[in-house]
């Protein structure tokens, strides 16, 4: 059942972080997720991002 990972990216200062990429590498397989499987996201003009993943270690 994947689950949803979300919030506001801000670097030291506070500012929201956009123009980048977050990404979760998967550190082993199991039964939902393949080991080096990688979930991205962009985050918005506001720093925001969310992405559905499987559980697991990333």
């Amino acid at each position: 059942m994947p689950v949803l990972i979300s919030g506001v990216l801000k670097d030291g200062t506070g500012t929201p972080v956009q123009n980048c990429t977050i990404q979760l590498k998967a550190c082993r397989t199991s039964t939902t997720v393949v080991v080096n499987t990688v979930a991205s996201e962009n985050p918005d003009d506001a720093g925001r991002y969310s992405m559905d993943v499987e559980q697991g270690q990333y």
